[in-house]
């Protein structure tokens, strides 16, 4: 399992869902479902990366991003994520 900072919206039909260190922006009704997508998305993207050849890009320093004024209304939380070899837990 690797962990991963995830920032959450609240928008109208429910949670837009960033994860800021792979570029990945996914969507869920709630936040549960947020982190559902956003581990699904993770998980989809790393393969890609194993795929291709190529390395997981190193995750930046959380601080970075609490700092960032245009982030400064989101919610902050971590996932854990499977690997591309590893079976997503129910």
């Amino acid at each position: 399992m690797m962990r991963f900072l995830i920032m959450l919206e609240q928008t109208e039909g429910g949670f837009a869902v960033q994860v800021p260190d792979l570029a990945i922006a996914t969507f869920g009704e709630s936040i549960e479902s947020a982190k559902r997508a956003a581990c699904e998305a993770i998980r989809i993207n790393l393969t890609a990366y194993q795929e291709n050849g190529m390395s997981v890009p190193r995750q930046g320093p959380v601080a970075r991003h609490l700092e960032d004024p245009e982030f400064r209304e989101l919610l902050f939380a971590y996932v854990d994520a499977a690997g591309p070899s590893e079976t997503l837990a129910a």
